[in-house]
């Protein structure tokens, strides 16, 4: 549902998401366990993901035991250092 009104606002209602709403995108899809998702649509974004959301990843990573994509995104936060 969360991902259908993110979609929504762009398309139908012309609001362009800032980085708290594709901070929240992240956050859903990662609780969700779709982690190649989240990746997708950060990768996706149109400016860089900052390290609280790659942050939120990484919780996510952890959570789900995905540690090939943990150790991606915590060597972007080390990289932001």
């Amino acid at each position: 549902k969360g991902r259908q009104y993110f979609y929504t606002m762009t398309q139908d209602y012309g609001v362009t998401p800032n980085s708290q709403h594709y901070a929240c995108m992240v956050d859903l899809l990662g609780r969700a366990g779709l982690l190649e998702e989240a990746h997708s649509l950060m990768n996706n974004m149109p400016f860089e993901p900052d390290g609280a959301i790659w942050g939120t990843l990484l919780g996510a990573s952890r959570v789900h035991g995905n540690t090939e994509l943990a150790e991606t995104a915590a060597d972007k936060i080390f990289a932001m250092e």
